[in-house]
């Protein structure tokens, strides 16, 4: 009874924020059944997050026409990351005198 007390509670107190984090994590991790319901519902009541998740599908929708993933980042360029190597071992060269 406790559990079911909490999970209302959750779900009828949840603001923005928080609704906002469990759209931005719903992909990629488990959520409780409580996040669940109460993202769901809450999104369903907030006319805001209604139009912040449409946003969020249509530029998920743009990435997926363009032909990448929104959940893979490009990798580094080479010579990027041999600036950035040159760049710390001139700052340990530095402290160093």
């Amino acid at each position: 009874m406790t559990r079911w007390f909490n999970t209302i509670w959750y779900v009828l107190t949840l603001r923005c924020e928080e609704a906002d984090r469990i759209r931005s994590v719903a992909a990629s991790e488990t959520l409780t059944r409580a996040e669940r319901i109460g993202g769901s519902l809450h999104t369903a009541l907030c006319r805001s997050c209604r139009n912040a998740r449409r946003q969020v599908e249509r530029l998920d929708q743009a990435l997926r026409d363009l032909g990448e993933s929104p959940a893979q980042p490009s990798p580094m360029p080479e010579a990027g990351r041999e600036r950035i190597a040159r760049a710390m071992s001139e700052r340990l060269d530095e402290k160093d005198v």
